[in-house]
């Protein structure tokens, strides 16, 4: 018998739905970082998956795990400055540091609660009693 497949096709059931619902949480501000919250498969041979961000947003470690209080200093200007709005704030800022979002986490902890979750699971029952009728009915054939 060979539930592989079954697996394979669950693990990334599992994952796509954790990436939806991670989309829908992560917060937005250009929208980059919703767009670029993928399903790792690359393991799945392995029966392993991630599901996150890619260096397409390079801050999503930041948004995730928050940051604590710092000094924002220029690497190459003598100021820091916006300049779209025109406005000078010096030569450092001490920024308050950012509250974690581990949007990924809650996605995950959601799914798993979720009626998606429970059909995925059932799928899996299925295609795997499948795959055992498949393997009983060939056994008995091959006994004739």
């Amino acid at each position: 018998m060979n539930f592989n497949s079954a697996l394979k096709r669950f693990l990334f059931r599992i994952g796509s739905g954790v990436r939806y619902r991670a989309k829908q949480l992560a917060p937005y501000k250009t929208g980059n970082l919703k767009k670029d919250i993928q399903v790792f498969d690359e393991k799945i041979d392995s029966f392993s998956i991630s599901v996150g961000n890619t260096k397409l947003a390079p801050y999503a470690k930041f948004v995730y795990f928050g940051t604590r209080p710092h000094v924002i200093k220029p690497k190459k200007m003598k100021a820091l400055a916006n300049k779209k709005s025109g406005q000078i704030f010096g030569k450092s800022v001490n920024h308050p540091g950012t509250k974690a979002n581990p949007y990924i986490e809650k996605a995950f902890s959601e799914y798993i609660s979720s009626a998606s979750f429970v059909k995925a699971k059932e799928q899996l029952a299925k295609d795997i009693g499948d795959e055992t009728v498949k393997f009983i009915t060939s056994s008995i054939n091959n006994i004739k």
